[in-house]
This record gives C-alpha cells, structure tokens and sequence, in this order.
C-alpha cells in the first residue's frame, strides 16, 4: 500500500467517511480497507458502540493488543479487557492517575510509542461525545497529524535546521518506558524506515506525549545529548502547532481507524465538571480506544 500525495485536511477526512449503516461488520471491513490502502487513515460513521462489533472489525486489520488497564496496576474498569475507556474521573475516583482520566488536552503522540514490534494501527470509537455547549476548542475535539505532511512543510520552511534536526532523529536509537503498562520496549531511532516507504519524509514515527521528561534520566545512553534534546523539543514543538493539525470533533458511531506509523493522534481538552444549580455533574464524553498489531 502507499501513501497518496494529497495532504490531509478535516474537510477530506470528514466529509466522505465510509457510512457503516446498512452493511454488516464484513461489509465495512471491505470499505474501510479499501480508504485506508489510499490514505492510511479513515473515518467511519454510523458504527454500533458495541464492545464486539467494535473489535470484529478491528481484527479485519490486524490483532487488538490488550489495553492498559488489563497490563497494568489502573482501575480496571474497560468495556473489554482489549479496549480503553476514555473517559473523565473525577480526583478521588481513582487510585493511580492515567491520561484517560482527566479533562486536559493531549498533544499529538503515537500509540504504544515505546512498544515492539510496533503496532499498526490506531482505532477510536466515540460512545458519547459529551457536552457541545463549552466553547470550541473545549469539547475534545480530535487532533490528528500526518508526520509526512509535517515533514515536508519544516523542510521548505526551515532547510539545514530541519534537515540537522531529521537526521538525528532517524539516526539515534532511544529505548524508554511507559509510565503505567508492562510491555517489550523498542530500541529504534525516534523517526524509522518503513518497508514500504513512499518518499523520503514516509517515516514512522513513535512519539510519546511525555517524551521531553522521559528522557532525562537517559542523558548518558543519548549520544550528543544536548543536540538530540533540542532536536526533540524541534519535533515536538512543531506537531504541538495547531497549524500543521487536523482537527474535528467526532459524533457518537463516529470510528477513526489510521496508520500507527504515519499518523499521531491527540484531543483538544474537555470541560470536566461544572456546577449547575449547587450539583456538580460531570461530563459524560466516553470514547474507546485499542491498537492493533
């Protein structure tokens, strides 16, 4: 499969998504698959939120990886033992605090960003979109990130920063943890070939969204450590742009499948809580998550 050329935008993904009324879960396998041999990534509508049908059509690409909860010491409180519930907790709910929790926004990262072999995919299913009367930019809108899009912008833009910057990042192999799940960790430069690469900027990527405070404690296992910081605080700073994003809320049945390699993910923040006449309720948005290898 390759990449096609056209860059992404909100207006491409959301307006000629694959609609899932109508067509059995195999049905929808043949279409999605066929949107995402073209662009890696591709937007469902109209999906049933039902843990089952959700990882049915999810095993047409590849195996569902247990989620967090169930490799770690979090609340396991999950639809299924293959799928994270996203969804807010108020402070006192939980023992151990995951991003899954709370109401903050999550810049643009890679799912399973320490794991090998790497997942290929990334799937959301949104149950519950939550509440629409905050004001924009405060609904959890999706964010996604096409790495090649970016790549490309920063070398006509920057020239020799970028190309510094690039370099390093595919060149250094960098091996770090993950703060709550026990997994196999990657020893591969930040920016890595892919087999079936369809131009110089195709890399994958696999960012975690803490990485800038993960790596301190590995400043004697970095080579020119300085150097690779700034070049990561590059890459970092650069996806956190809201101008080189995709952005777009998501509908109850709105499912978002794409390429773990070639797309980041993340979300606008939330309003958690809010008073309404001297009771506190709580933001009801729930949207599950899983990789698959």
């Amino acid at each position: 499969m390759q990449l096609n050329d056209t860059r992404l935008t909100a207006a491409a993904l959301t307006g000629a998504p694959v609609e899932a009324a109508g067509r059995s879960v195999t049905e929808t396998i043949e279409a999605a698959g066929e949107v995402l041999a073209a662009q890696r990534i591709c937007l469902v509508r109209g999906f049933d939120t039902d843990p089952g049908r959700f990882l049915e059509f999810l095993r047409g690409f590849g195996t569902p990886l247990a989620n967090y909860a169930s490799r770690s010491d979090l609340d396991k409180e999950d639809p299924h033992p293959q799928i994270n519930r996203v969804k807010y907790k108020r402070k006192g709910e939980y023992t151990k605090q995951s991003v899954h929790y709370v109401a903050g926004g999550l810049r643009p990262h890679s799912a399973r960003s320490w794991r090998t072999p790497r997942p290929a995919y990334f799937a959301m299913l949104m149950v519950d979109p939550g509440w629409r009367d905050t004001p924009e930019g405060e609904r959890g809108e999706s964010i996604v990130l096409c790495w090649r899009d970016l790549f490309g912008k920063l070398a006509e833009r920057d020239g020799e920063e970028f190309e510094q910057h690039f370099t390093r990042l595919r060149t250094t192999p960098i091996t770090f943890q993950a703060n709550n799940v026990r997994e196999d960790n990657a020893d591969l430069p930040l920016c890595y070939e892919l087999p079936d690469a369809a131009g110089r900027f195709d890399v994958g990527v696999r960012l975690k969204q803490d990485l800038q405070e993960k790596i301190l404690p590995l400043e004697a296992e970095i080579p020119e450590f300085d150097a690779y910081r700034r070049a990561l605080d590059y890459l970092v700073d650069n996806a956190a742009d809201e101008t080189n994003q995709v952005s777009f809320p998501l509908e109850s049945g709105d499912l978002l499948l794409l390429d773990n390699n070639r797309f980041a993910h993340g979300r606008h923040k939330i309003v958690g809580e809010r008073d309404r006449d001297g009771h506190v309720e709580v933001n009801p948005r729930e949207l599950w998550s899983v990789t698959v290898r």
